[in-house]
């Protein structure tokens, strides 16, 4: 109710937040990404999973045909360790935590739920499956949410999804949907009052590989800025600790489209993040060449706050994002 209220409240900057994205992520699938949860003092994810598919009917075993088991792996932020839960979804049944109490063991990270058949406890085509997070920060008085990012298995319903056996959820566009290849900030505002934070989750399963982005910024007159990012496993980052260009004393200088807008705020602006390359810091493997991500987007102001996942292109990324099924 608080963020409802101050969205009202504030109606020259609700226009600045883009709104959620509605790509193949908010269709129900049978694995769902979400991009963080922080359970630090203070802090608190509530965590939301819905089974919606409504089948009451009994197979020949006498089991509902609906039923689903749900495999939940968080991912530390910062030492890529594991932590498991399994919870049973009947037919339109939904599943509420929160992640302090779901996992006690990490604080900061992200998390993913995995469709398992109830019978060979295996990753299954199940793609009834929705769900959402609110994140609320103590520290900063953020309170956000984002969308669960589903992938649909392209599987049979009831099917295998780890066809080939490798023990890896493949969003190859084979077993799984493929990651998009090309993630979008729809809008930022460059300003000393307004904190924007991203949130960035690897898609590849090894915390020796660091992620390397390229983000290609624009103004509000559609120049055209660069910088780069890199990170392990899974970054929250601020803009302006990415690079200066995010900031409302570069973007307000440079080539800015002076029109009134109405905002009392500083410049407005949008980005292309596209992955460059991904490198072994061990140095043990070959590099890896446009590496896929995902990830989420917010922004704050006063300590009231909205939150989207990035905007995503149409083409889907040539290399196969890949999450551990920790069998």
């Amino acid at each position: 109710m608080r963020l409802i209220k101050a969205l009202l409240a504030v109606t020259a900057v609700a226009f600045a937040f883009g709104p959620v994205a509605q790509a193949e992520g908010r269709n129900p699938g049978s694995v769902l990404i979400y991009p963080i949860y922080d359970s630090q003092p203070g802090s608190g994810t509530v965590i939301s999973i819905t089974n919606v598919k409504n089948d009451p009917t009994f197979n020949a075993n006498q089991n509902l045909n609906g039923v689903v088991d749900v495999h939940f792996i968080y991912i530390d932020g910062e030492y890529w360790t594991e932590f498991n839960r399994f919870e049973r979804l009947t037919p339109n049944d939904t599943f509420t935590c929160l992640s302090n109490v779901h996992n006690p063991n990490s604080e900061v990270g992200f998390l993913y739920a995995i469709a398992l058949d109830p019978s060979t406890q295996q990753p299954v085509s199940h793609n009834h499956l929705i769900g959402d997070e609110i994140v609320a920060d103590g520290s900063g008085n953020w309170l956000y949410g984002f969308d669960a990012i589903a992938f649909k298995c392209l599987a049979a319903e009831g099917d295998a999804g780890d066809a080939n056996g490798n023990e890896l959820i493949d969003l190859d566009g084979v077993e799984y949907e493929a990651v998009a290849d090309e993630m979008l900030i729809s809008s930022f505002i460059a300003d000393d009052v307004v904190t924007p934070m991203l949130v960035l989750v690897s898609l590849i399963p090894d915390d020796n590989f660091e992620t390397r982005l390229d983000f290609a910024i624009y103004n509000n007159n559609e120049f055209e800025f660069s910088a780069e990012h890199a990170f392990r496993c899974f970054d929250v980052v601020d803009l302006i600790d990415i690079d200066e260009s995010f900031g409302d004393s570069f973007l307000g200088d440079t080539n800015v489209d002076t029109t009134p807008n109405g905002l009392a705020l500083g410049t407005t602006g949008w980005a292309r993040i596209d992955g460059d390359e991904a490198v072994d810091v061990v140095g043990n493997e070959a590099k890896r060449m446009d590496p896929p991500f995902v990830g989420a987007f917010a922004q704050s102001l006063s300590g009231y706050s909205a939150g989207h996942l990035l905007h995503e292109t149409d083409a889907k990324n040539a290399l196969a994002g890949q999450l551990d099924t920790l069998d």
